[in-house]
Formats: structure tokens, C-alpha cells, sequence
């Protein structure tokens, strides 16, 4: 029994998720209009409501992003609502920027364009054995999806 990849599968798989990737960016870039946040903003947002609070530079890190445009997109995430800043209590030299996922939610669902790609209401439908398949492709994808700078 082989254990490779059937190469035309392997194509068909890349091309799916071309077309996923790409329905996302244009959900992204019309989601962030909606809210009227830019692109960055929203990404930012993506990894907050994802990891919690964070730093600037960890945003700025994960990003690929330079700490002075992470401090516009905070301000405008701030300003938005979606955001506050606070002190990191183990060291106030440091701020953490905190998500408003509540108001963020709301305000997706209001203004947002429907549906997001990223709904996967499908997955219900597959058995576990396919289900543990997909996770692994899924965490072996975001493992290697991390930008460089």
C-alpha cells in the first residue's frame, strides 16, 4: 500500500483552497469596509479574538507588520471600540491590547457581508475517522501559514 499523495489529488486539494483563500480575502476586505477598519485592523482583530490579549509587538510579530503601523491599527480598533489598551501588570513598561469581542461579534454579524467562508457548518456531517484527518490538515496548514518578515 503506497503512501503517497496521489498527485491529482493533491491539485485538487491546492485549488480548493486557492478558492477558499481567495473568497476570504474578499469577505475580509469587504468586512473590514463595512466596520470601517482597514484590511490590518482586521487581521489584528482575527488574532485577538484567536489568542486573547497581546502585546503591540507580538501583533506586530505575527503579522509581519511594523510596531509603528500595529500602533495605527490599535488606535483605530480602539477608536472602533473593538479594542483597549492597558497596562501589563507584570510590567508596566509594556501594554496589552485587549479585544472587545462582544461588540466585534455584534457589529460582524450586523455589517458584515453573509455568508463568511469560514462558516463550517459542513463538518457536522463528517465522521470522526475524517474529522481527526481534517485537524491535522488544518494544523499542519496554520503551522506553515506563519509570515515571514
Amino acid at each position: 500500500m503506497s503512501t503517497e499523495a496521489d498527485p491529482a489529488a493533491a491539485g485538487e486539494i491546492a485549488a480548493s483552497l486557492q478558492t477558499f483563500a481567495a473568497r476570504a480575502l474578499v469577505y475580509n476586505l469587504l468586512a473590514s469596509e463595512a466596520l470601517g477598519l482597514a484590511p490590518a485592523d482586521l487581521v489584528c482583530m482575527c488574532l485577538l479574538q484567536l489568542h486573547g490579549p497581546a502585546t503591540p509587538g507580538w501583533l506586530a510579530e505575527r503579522t509581519g507588520l511594523s510596531t509603528g503601523a500595529v500602533t495605527g491599527v490599535v488606535d483605530r480598533l480602539e477608536r472602533a471600540g473593538y479594542a483597549t489598551r492597558a497596562r501589563d501588570p507584570r510590567d508596566r513598561r509594556r501594554v496589552i491590547v485587549g479585544p472587545d469581542l462582544e461588540r466585534f461579534d455584534r457589529d460582524l454579524q450586523r455589517h458584515a457581508p453573509t455568508p463568511s467562508p469560514a462558516a463550517l457548518e459542513f463538518l457536522r456531517e463528517y465522521p470522526d475517522a475524517q474529522l481527526r484527518a481534517v485537524r491535522r490538515f488544518a494544523a499542519d496548514l496554520a503551522a506553515g501559514s506563519a509570515p515571514t518578515a
